[in-house]
């Protein structure tokens, strides 16, 4: 029996597991929801809010850090933007050229993804501490700019498809959609990555 074939198996059986607690009502009861049509929970706690309040205390700090990032975040779209078409006008001339490389250890397709474990340069430990330690001050960082901008935060917590695949910071929409648009910009911009 192949890899393939175990790892297809076992998602199959999680995905059984998930629906059948989700009929019956398990999950509800520890907070847990599933989103999407994949089996993907999203596992939610309300620990931690206090701390958000005083984390956020220095808001004018937080404001213009909130303010940078948003000029950051254009600056990395139009960069990405450029790599990306600069990357493909020299793949489309060494097609045209027939001089496209042959695959070896750095253009390799598993190194091509950045996912630990796969890809031969980052090793598997280290690329899952660095993952989790950049969801947490990601989300973390969305929280705490809501409670600057005065957005109660429902819950925080992570999404989960058999291993965490992200996080999430839950603001009230109510108090979300009713604010003016700079706040709501500070708060969740970048959010849906």
């Amino acid at each position: 029996m192949s890899s393939t074939s175990i790892v297809l198996g076992i998602f199959l059986l999680y995905w059984f597991l998930i629906s059948i607690l989700d009929r019956r009502g398990i999950l509800e009861k520890y907070n847990i929801s599933t989103f999407g049509p994949l089996p993907i929970l999203m596992i939610r706690t309300t620990k931690g809010l206090k701390l958000l309040d005083i984390l956020a205390r220095p808001k004018s700090y937080w404001r213009v850090f909130a303010n940078v990032g948003i000029l950051m975040m254009f600056a990395g779209m139009v960069a990405m933007f450029l790599v990306i078409a600069i990357s493909d006008l020299a793949l489309y001339t060494s097609f045209l050229n027939n001089s496209v490389p042959e695959p070896g250890k750095y253009n390799a397709p598993r190194n091509i993804l950045l996912i630990p474990g796969v890809n031969e340069f980052i090793p598997f430990t280290w690329g899952v501490i660095a993952l989790i330690v950049t969801l947490v001050v990601h989300e973390f960082s969305h929280a705490i700019l809501c409670r600057v901008e005065d957005i109660r935060v429902k819950s925080m917590g992570i999404l989960f498809a058999l291993v965490p695949i992200g996080g999430f910071a839950e603001p009230d929409d109510e108090q979300l959609f009713g604010k003016k648009r700079r706040s709501k910009k500070r708060a969740v911009a970048d959010s849906y990555d």
